[in-house]
């Protein structure tokens, strides 16, 4: 199973060559203290392994009696879609290299003698399960933004080049306006004027990468003309390669007009 895990990094090696796999376990282990490295010797022991135990990536030899290493990397893939997977190999060639590429391994790499190439295999397993761990976080983040989105319990913005570039119905609602009429429009014109310099300074700070996140009360603008009691979180985010602000909105006058 996919390792819920901080900092370690639990790695599986699959080897039928008993003998390197002690000696990989040891150069990997003091090449990085991060890494903890667990070994069988067959494909379908490690399928195994994976079904009861946490692991962060999967070392697998090719050339192994039974599954060999692509075979084993089909069946890692129809369970774990994700799980970084590096096939470490004595038998390179440009054939297996592909192969292993068009079945969706995340690195490859030929065995070799020397402390320095211990070095460089603990580095592709650690970058290996950094970029799945922020992908996963990445997933995690939209999903939870999704579910606000769906559920329309706060406003959902994102402001860039000085515009809404999205927006939720809720938020639209709150200042009386359809989604589509303030999509392209100035956030400064929904706040009132005794608070727009202050909402406009903040943004800038966070666009510039002065301050990454804002949490803070203003009085917003309806459509009508009165007047709202918002409280703002804001965080500066990489929209389309470029700055941005994406945050929520609570409407403090809906709640407490609904308390009446």
């Amino acid at each position: 199973m996919p390792a819920l895990t901080d900092d370690r990094i639990q790695v599986l090696h699959v080897d039928d060559e008993v003998s390197l796999l002690d000696l990989t376990r040891e150069c990997l282990e003091q090449s990085s203290d991060r890494l903890t490295v667990v070994h069988e010797t067959t494909a379908t022991a490690g399928l195994d392994v994976l079904g009861e135990s946490p692991v962060d990536c999967v070392l697998s030899d090719y050339d192994m009696p039974g599954m060999d290493g692509l075979a084993f990397l089909d069946r890692v893939r129809a369970r774990y879609d994700d799980l970084p997977f590096i096939l470490y190999t004595g038998k390179g060639s440009e054939e297996i290299a592909s192969d292993a590429i068009s079945a969706g391994v995340t690195d490859y790499l030929q065995k070799q003698s020397g402390v320095d190439h211990y070095d460089v295999l603990a580095n592709k397993i650690e970058t290996a399960v950094a970029r799945h761990r922020a992908e996963r976080e990445l997933r995690r983040t939209r999903e939870q933004y999704q579910r606000l989105v769906e559920q329309e319990l706060v406003g959902i913005y994102l402001i860039q080049n000085g515009a809404f570039q999205f927006v939720n119905e809720k938020l639209a609602a709150i200042h009386g306006y359809d989604r589509e009429a303030v999509v392209g429009m100035s956030p400064l014109k929904l706040v009132s004027a005794s608070d727009r310099d202050r909402v406009g300074r903040r943004l800038q700070e966070q666009l510039c990468g002065d301050r990454e996140e804002c949490h803070y009360r203003i009085t917003g603008k309806h459509r009508d003309g009165s007047t709202l009691d918002l409280e703002l979180h804001g965080g500066r985010i990489r929209y389309e390669g470029r700055p941005a602000v994406m945050g929520v909105v609570m409407n403090w006058s809906e709640r407490d007009g609904g308390d009446e």
